[in-house]
C-alpha cells in the first residue's frame, strides 16, 4: 500500500514538473509611431498664432499581415492650445506597393481636448492614408490627414509626418501567469529589463508663469502637486528609454496635465542605490496661459533598493515649456517596481517567472456628474485605457486613463447645454482583487479600488482629486481576449463629483517573461 502510494505520488509529481517546464513563447513584432501635423485654427479664433501642431504616439499591434489594431495619443506642441490631449483607437492597413514601399492608410477615433469652445463634447475622427517606406528597424512616412473634432470646430486637413520603430515583444499565454518554468526556452529568451513607478510630483513655477484668462492671467506662484505614473524599458544595463504622464491634484484649478517621453542613464549602480539622469520631452498645459504645450524636463535622482526588485526614488529637475512662459523647478519621489534585480551580470539565471498583464479599452459612463457653475450633465461618456500588472494569483495594481468624448444634458438651460465636456480626462492608480474563476474558466469577478487625478471642462473636481470603486467581472472569449463589464462609484472627497460609474470594454490578456536569478 505504502509502495502504490509513493509510485503514485513521484508520478503527480513528474506530471506536475513537466507541465512547469512546457512552457509556450510568443514573439510578436509591434511597431511604436511618431507623428506630427500641422491643423489651421477656426477663422474666428482669437489667438495670435492661427495654426496649431499636434504630436502623436502610437502603439500599433499587427492582427495579420496587413492589418494592425493599435492605441494612441495626440497633445497641442505648437501654437495657442498647450493643454489639449486625447485618447484614441485605430484600425490600419498596410499593403506592400514595391519592395520597402507601402500604402499606408488607417482610421483613428477617440476623445479630449482642451479649449471646450472649440472642441465642444470633445469626440473626434481622424482618417489618414499615405506611404510608408521601410528600412531595417525603421520607417519613415507621410499620410493626408482629416482630424475633425465633430462636435467642435476645429477640424483640418494636413499632411501627417511619421517616424516609426519595430519592437519585439515576447509574451505567454494569461493561463500561464505567476509560475516559474524550467529554462528549457532561455535561448529564445529576449530578457530586457523594465519597471513601472506611481510617482509624485512638485511643481514651484517662476519666472512669467501666468494662470489661464479665466483667472486673469495673474502670475502663478502655487506650488503645484501631481501624481503620475511611469514605463521605463532598458536597452542595456545603464541605459532605458521611458514614458510618464502626471496630472495635478492640488494648488491649481483641476486640468493641468503632462505626458513626457525620454532616455535616462544610471551612471552609478550599485548593490543599494542607483543614481540616475534623466531627459525628457513631451507636452504639458491645462490652467495656465495658453501656450503651445511642448516641454522640455531634465532630471536628476536616486534609487534607493529596499529588495531587490523594489525601489524607493527621489529626485529634482527642471521644466519649461518651448513654445510659452511656462517654467518651474520640480522635485519629487515614488515608488518604483522592476522585473529584475540589479547587477543582473553579476548573477545566474535559474527560472523563467511569468507575470499576468491584461490591457483593456473601456467605454466608460459617468451619471448625474456635478459642474462648477452650469447645472449637472445627465451623462458623461469617456474612453478609458487600463493596466493591470498582477502581484500574485489574487492581486494586481491598476493604472487607468480616461479622456471624455460625449456628454448629455437634458435641461432646458441653453448656456448650459452649449457647453460640452471635452477636455475632461482622469489619471488613476489603484490596486484589485481577483475572486476564483468559476463557470469553466469563463468568468472571473473583481473588485478595484483606484485614486487619482481628474479634472477639465467644468467639471467640479475641485483641485483634482478624484477617486473610483468598481465591482465587475471578465468574460474569456479567446486564450488571449475577454469582455469586461463593471459598475461603481467615482468620487471627489474635496469637492462635489459623486456620480455612479458604468462600464464595458475588452481586455488582452497574456504573460510577461522575466528571469529569476540566484
Amino acid at each position: 500500500m505504502i509502495k502504490k502510494l509513493f509510485l503514485r505520488l513521484v508520478f503527480l509529481y513528474s506530471c506536475l514538473s513537466s507541465a512547469q517546464s512546457d512552457l509556450s513563447i510568443f514573439t510578436k513584432k509591434n511597431r511604436v509611431r511618431l507623428n506630427y501635423m500641422v491643423l489651421k485654427m477656426p477663422y474666428d479664433f482669437n489667438a495670435k498664432d492661427k495654426k496649431m501642431a499636434l504630436g502623436g504616439l502610437h502603439y500599433q499591434i499587427p492582427i495579420t499581415n496587413k492589418f494592425y489594431l493599435g492605441t494612441n495619443t495626440h497633445a497641442a506642441l505648437f501654437g495657442d492650445q498647450g493643454g489639449l490631449f486625447t485618447l484614441g483607437i485605430e484600425i490600419g492597413l498596410r499593403q506592400p506597393i514595391f519592395k520597402n514601399l507601402s500604402l499606408d492608410t488607417n482610421l483613428d477615433f477617440g476623445g479630449g481636448g482642451g479649449y471646450r469652445s472649440l472642441i465642444n463634447k470633445g469626440a473626434y475622427i481622424n482618417p489618414n492614408i499615405g506611404l510608408a517606406y521601410q528600412f531595417k528597424n525603421i520607417t519613415f512616412g507621410a499620410q493626408y490627414s482629416h482630424f475633425n473634432f465633430y462636435t467642435g470646430s476645429i477640424k483640418d486637413n494636413s499632411v501627417s509626418l511619421f517616424l516609426e520603430f519595430s519592437t519585439k515583444i515576447q509574451t505567454a499565454l494569461y493561463s500561464e501567469k505567476n509560475n516559474s518554468y524550467d529554462l528549457n526556452n532561455v535561448n529564445k529568451l529576449n530578457n530586457k529589463k523594465s519597471a513601472f513607478a506611481i510617482k509624485l510630483d512638485q511643481y514651484f513655477p517662476f519666472g512669467r508663469t501666468r494662470k489661464d484668462f479665466e483667472h486673469n492671467s495673474e502670475l502663478l506662484r502655487n506650488t503645484l502637486y501631481l501624481l503620475g505614473f511611469e514605463y521605463q524599458k532598458y536597452i542595456n544595463q545603464n541605459t532605458f528609454v521611458f514614458i510618464h504622464s502626471d496630472a495635478v491634484y492640488s494648488g491649481l484649478v483641476a486640468g493641468f496635465m503632462d505626458i513626457f517621453g525620454g532616455i535616462g542613464y544610471e551612471p552609478i549602480q550599485t548593490n543599494h542605490f542607483n543614481i540616475f539622469t534623466k531627459l525628457a520631452i513631451g507636452s504639458a498645459g491645462g490652467r495656465v496661459r495658453a501656450e503651445g504645450g511642448a516641454t522640455m524636463y531634465p532630471s536628476l535622482g536616486i534609487d534607493y533598493h529596499i529588495s531587490s526588485k523594489t525601489s524607493l526614488f527621489a529626485h529634482v529637475g527642471y521644466t519649461r515649456a518651448l513654445d510659452g512662459y511656462f517654467e518651474a523647478y520640480t522635485m519629487g519621489g515614488g515608488i518604483k517596481f522592476s522585473t529584475q534585480p540589479q547587477k543582473v551580470q553579476e548573477l545566474t539565471p535559474t527560472k523563467i517567472y511569468t507575470k499576468g498583464v491584461r490591457v483593456s479599452m473601456q467605454h466608460q459612463t459617468y451619471l448625474d456628474i456635478k459642474r462648477q457653475v452650469r447645472e449637472p450633465l445627465d451623462q458623461l461618456h469617456l474612453l478609458a485605457l487600463q493596466f493591470n500588472y498582477d502581484l500574485n494569483k489574487s492581486l494586481y495594481l491598476i493604472a487607468q486613463t480616461a479622456f471624455a468624448y460625449e456628454s448629455r444634458y437634458n435641461g432646458s438651460n441653453f448656456e448650459s447645454a452649449k457647453w460640452g465636456a471635452g477636455g475632461y480626462a482622469d489619471g488613476m492608480i489603484g490596486m484589485g482583487v481577483y475572486s476564483p474563476i468559476f463557470a469553466k474558466g469563463k468568468i472571473q469577478p473583481f473588485a478595484e479600488v483606484l485614486i487619482g487625478a481628474g479634472g477639465g471642462a467644468g467639471i467640479d473636481a475641485g483641485g483634482g482629486i478624484i477617486s473610483k470603486v468598481k465591482v465587475g467581472s471578465y468574460y474569456k472569449l479567446t486564450s488571449h481576449l475577454s469582455l469586461i463589464v463593471s459598475g461603481g462609484k467615482v468620487i471627489s472627497p474635496f469637492a462635489n463629483v459623486n456620480s455612479n460609474n458604468i462600464n464595458i470594454g475588452f481586455s488582452v490578456n497574456f504573460s510577461t517573461l522575466t528571469t529569476l536569478f540566484k
